[in-house]
C-alpha cells in the first residue's frame, strides 16, 4: 500500500520568498539495509503574490506531485523502478475568509481549513514523507516533480471524479464532456487567458541499499 505522511518539524525560512521551490531529500530513517524513503517539500506557495491572487480570485490551485525511484546503472541508462503521485487542491472561500487544502491521494480525500496566509503557508510548506517502496536493492535515487496550475470549477470537478474513478457522468453525456476528452485545450485556453503555471523538479543524493 502506498502511504503519504506529513513529516513533523520547523520551517527554515530562507530570504528568498519570491520564487516557489521544490525540494527532494532523502529522510533520516532508514533500514537496516540502507533503504532510504524521499523527503519532499515545497516551499513560498503561498508568499508568492501570483497564487494568492489567483485564490483571492476565486480560482483554485492544483499541486500535482510525482515521485519515480530510479536505479542508478553504470555503462547504461538508469532504470526507473516505480512512482507515485497524489494532488493538493487550495481554495479560498470568500463567505468564510479561509483556505482550504484538499490532499487526494490514493483515491482517498483529506480537507484541512486554515485561517491566514500565514497559516496556510506553514501547512504548504511542510515535508512529506513518501513510501514508493520498500525493499529495493541497488544504486537508487529519487526525482520529485510538481506541477502548479489554475483550476477552473468544472476542471475541480472532473478531478475529484476522476480520482473517485467517476467519470460516468461526462460519459453518458450528463457532465462536461469537453473536459472529459479535451482536458489538454482547457489547459491551453487557461494558459492564452494568462492564468499561470509552473512546473519544478528536483533530484535527491543517491544512495546504496542492500
Amino acid at each position: 500500500m502506498l502511504v503519504l505522511l506529513v513529516a513533523s518539524g520547523g520551517h527554515a525560512w530562507g530570504q528568498d520568498t519570491t520564487r516557489v521551490r521544490l525540494e527532494a531529500g532523502l529522510a533520516p530513517d532508514s533500514t537496516s539495509g540502507g533503504f532510504r524513503l524521499p523527503l519532499v517539500r515545497t516551499r513560498y506557495l503561498a508568499h508568492d503574490d501570483r497564487w494568492l491572487t489567483m485564490l483571492s480570485s476565486g480560482f483554485p490551485v492544483r499541486l500535482h506531485y510525482q515521485i519515480e525511484l530510479w536505479r542508478a546503472r553504470d555503462g547504461w541508462f538508469d532504470a526507473l523502478d516505480r512512482a507515485i503521485e497524489w494532488d493538493v487542491v487550495v481554495r479560498h472561500e470568500p463567505l468564510l475568509d479561509q483556505y482550504t487544502v484538499t490532499r487526494l491521494i490514493a483515491r482517498q480525500r483529506r480537507e484541512y481549513r486554515y485561517a491566514t496566509p500565514d497559516a496556510l503557508a506553514a501547512a504548504l510548506g511542510q515535508a512529506y514523507r513518501v513510501t514508493v517502496a520498500n525493499g529495493i536493492t541497488g544504486r537508487l535515487y529519487y526525482v520529485a516533480t510538481l506541477e502548479i496550475t489554475t483550476l477552473s470549477d468544472s476542471d475541480l470537478d472532473e478531478l475529484e471524479r476522476f480520482l473517485r474513478g467517476d467519470l460516468t457522468p461526462a460519459a453518458e453525456g450528463h457532465g462536461d464532456v469537453g473536459s472529459a476528452v479535451g482536458r489538454g485545450a482547457k489547459r491551453l485556453v487557461l494558459k492564452l487567458a494568462g492564468l499561470p503555471s509552473l512546473s519544478l523538479s528536483s533530484q535527491t543524493e543517491r544512495f546504496e541499499s542492500r
